[in-house]
């Protein structure tokens, strides 16, 4: 077959995080994957997703606020294994920096498998398919060496066949899924709580000292609203402030949706485990403290001392919260 392509996918919005006026699925690699697994599973379901994977409970900070923060993690581990949580085999490919000696090798296998798949009607979850973020390849066209690619900002676009991998970001990170696994619910739980856990205790990271992530992200994140504090009113309306305002809002975002996750998930697995619904409170309440954060931020213009004051308090209430509902996790897990 010389092209193929999966008609009806379209970039998936969470409905009942809308009618709440929550962000939705905001990590574009997750968000892919919903797309995906809603596309392919009349079951799906959000929450289950963020909360399985561990997403729901994962904070990354760079001390300049760069969006690059999202994706610096160890991805040959924590990629696949969210298709794997979510009850998923996962196809994973993954070329590297340090890798190029074997980028072509990479790239020819990664294309043999996403068309194979796309042919079986499985979309693909590629890395750098637009903007530095994850999204979809659906489709290809083997005459002109293109795919057909869905943005993680729900565009359709297409690729060619030699940018994979290269397109900007020369890292090469295709995952799929295909048959479901066996995997048990509780092991599924349990395993993603103890991630929960991990990620909080800085158990699960990579030496890069201008990141930070789990409970410790949260100072590096309210250190840099001080520095705002002493901008200079001269620069509020500057290339710099605009930028830093536009990543503020990303942030937020990212970890504002992840929180209601978080607290859905909780709840949702709790039945009638009082460590469990204690933690659904607590990350519940952090995701109210974000909230602050992500509502000024979304206003367009560059916040006051006293609402740079509301957002450094708001971060440090988010941690408190957070890292008491992971010590009700931890009291769970010791049962």
């Amino acid at each position: 077959m010389d092209s193929n392509l999966i008609k009806d996918i379209h970039w998936y919005q969470d409905m009942d995080a809308s009618e709440r006026q929550e962000p939705g699925i905001y990590h574009s690699y997750m968000a892919g994957l919903a797309t995906a697994l809603n596309y392919l599973d009349k079951d799906f379901d959000p929450v289950w997703l963020m909360g399985v994977s561990a997403f729901a409970f994962r904070t990354f900070v760079n001390e300049g606020m760069c969006p690059s923060a999202m994706s610096i993690f160890d991805w040959s581990g924590i990629l696949p294994e969210a298709i794997e949580q979510a009850g998923y085999d996962c196809l994973y490919i993954e070329r590297v920096w340090g890798q190029e000696a074997l980028e072509e090798e990479r790239r020819h296998q990664a294309q043999s498998a996403i068309i194979e798949h796309i042919d079986l009607g499985i979309p693909a979850i590629v890395w750098d398919i637009d903007d530095c973020e994850w999204g979809l390849i659906i489709g290809y066209d083997q005459k002109n060496k293109i795919y057909t690619t869905l943005t993680n900002r729900g565009r359709q676009s297409t690729l060619p066949f030699d940018k994979l991998g290269q397109n900007g970001i020369n890292i090469l990170s295709a995952a799929i899924p295909r048959r479901k696994n066996d995997r048990n619910k509780s092991d599924i739980i349990r395993s993603s709580l103890q991630t929960a856990v991990d990620h909080a205790e800085q158990k699960e990271w990579i030496d890069s000292p201008q990141y930070q992530n789990g409970l410790a992200a949260y100072n590096m994140w309210a250190g840099i609203y001080e520095k705002w504090h002493n901008l200079p009113e001269s620069m509020t309306d500057s290339d710099l402030a605009k930028g830093a305002l536009q990543n503020s809002k990303y942030y937020a975002g990212h970890h504002y949706s992840a929180r209601c996750y978080a607290r859905d998930y909780l709840k949702s697995i709790a039945e009638i485990n009082d460590n469990l619904l204690k933690a659904s409170d607590s990350f519940g309440m952090a995701a109210a403290e974000l909230r602050n954060i992500w509502q000024i931020s979304s206003r367009g213009e560059f916040a006051g001392c006293d609402q740079i004051d509301s957002m450094v308090k708001s971060l440090n209430n988010a941690h408190d919260f957070e890292a008491r509902g992971i010590e009700f996790i931890k009291n769970y897990l010791s049962q």
